[in-house]
């Protein structure tokens, strides 16, 4: 990778990196921006898709205990509500209580509906890795969620709370941008450009998006093979993949898909099946095949609770590569930023793609 290259990427990067992009924010609206000129740059015609979704976004959270208040983050999909009774954990009677929930193993959203069926009437969830919260999506289950750093959650179990959830119902305005290099049937590259609230998500995707941006230049006038590379930024993609499944209701001769999600840290992953089932299985070969020819081992890995914006192309039928790190435990917490990228990292994946990109129809 060109010294040159690797700076205009890393500058990239900072700048999504450093402001939240939560969908219809200011902060997305700039880094769209910084994206439009980029292309524009590049004399490459784009297409702009905007589209609107119905969302509880949250505001804040507070959790009063012994007379004492401690802050907490509501998850996208929360209800605006109070909630006052005995915190247990997860796996006691949860009837009546607010459940004391340890993020990891099921989804969000699939933990807050089996506790809706045993009777809880709210979840605190905390993260057992790091002393940090972790930013949730429970769309889909009305519920009351909210997350805290470890030591909080801790000192709160058996104890008598009560949970204040602020979260506004929001009509979203999501905004795609694609632009296509080539001739023939789509070959896809994606990453989405939006981050959670109240995180700058640095690996999760600002650097995708640098990555993908910087591959359309380095293949501009490199690329002269079969498939026509179509490069989608998505929005909503923390909303519950809003922006790909608005995208694809008119799909048209479409046969793979490759997805970049969380790339750029210190356990590269092709994620070969994830909590929606197996990814493409020819993709996947070609991949695999790729990385023996350059000698590079990057380990195919089962990402349980795995959902990118792949999903609505696997569901229409189409062959998915989905590029990620696992683990991952930085995802949607306030360690996620532009200090966390290892480098030497985003270089092999930068490699990797380009040179797969171009040698695609041969493998």
């Amino acid at each position: 990778m060109r010294s040159e290259t690797l700076e205009e990427l890393k500058e990239l990067a900072y700048f999504f990196s450093s402001r939240e992009r939560v969908s219809s924010s200011e902060g997305i609206r700039e880094a769209h921006s910084k994206v439009r000129k980029f292309v524009k740059a590049l004399k490459i015609p784009f297409v702009e898709e905007n589209f609107e979704v119905e969302k509880n976004l949250p505001i804040e959270a507070t959790i009063k205990v012994n007379g004492t208040q401690v802050k907490g983050y509501p998850f996208v999909g929360s209800l605006w509500g109070d909630r006052e009774a005995d915190v247990v954990d997860e796996g006691e009677e949860v009837k009546g209580k607010i459940a004391l929930v340890r993020v990891g193993g099921e989804r969000e959203v699939d933990k807050v509906r089996k506790l809706k069926e045993k009777g809880a009437v709210g979840a605190i969830f905390y993260m057992e890795e790091l002393e940090t919260p972790f930013i949730g999506n429970i769309s889909g289950e009305p519920f009351v969620a909210l997350s805290v750093d470890r030591s909080t959650a801790k000192a709160l179990k058996d104890k008598k709370v009560r949970i204040e959830s602020k979260v506004k119902k929001t009509k979203v305005r999501g905004k795609n941008i694609y632009f296509d290099i080539g001739k023939g049937p789509f070959l896809y590259i994606t990453a989405h450009l939006d981050s959670k609230p109240f995180v700058y998500g640095a690996l999760d995707n600002a650097l995708g998006v640098a990555l993908l941006l910087m591959l359309a230049k380095e293949l501009k006038n490199s690329y002269y093979f079969p498939f026509r590379l179509r490069f989608l930024i998505t929005d909503a993609e923390e909303l519950g993949l809003e922006g790909a499944k608005h995208h694809v209701k008119n799909l048209k001769h479409t046969y793979y898909v490759v997805n970049i999600d969380s790339v750029g840290w210190s356990n590269p992953a092709v994620i070969y099946k994830d909590a929606h089932g197996y990814n493409g299985e020819r993709i996947m070969e070609k991949f695999e095949k790729h990385l023996r020819d350059l000698k590079v081992s990057i380990p195919f890995r089962e990402g349980k609770r795995g959902r990118s914006d792949h999903v609505p192309f696997k569901e229409k039928g189409v062959e998915a590569l989905f590029l990620s790190s696992n683990p991952f435990t930085l995802r949607h917490t306030f360690y996620d930023t532009y200090e966390a990228i290892d480098w030497s990292v985003v270089e092999m994946w930068f490699e990797v793609l380009s040179s797969f990109l171009r040698r695609f129809h041969k493998l």
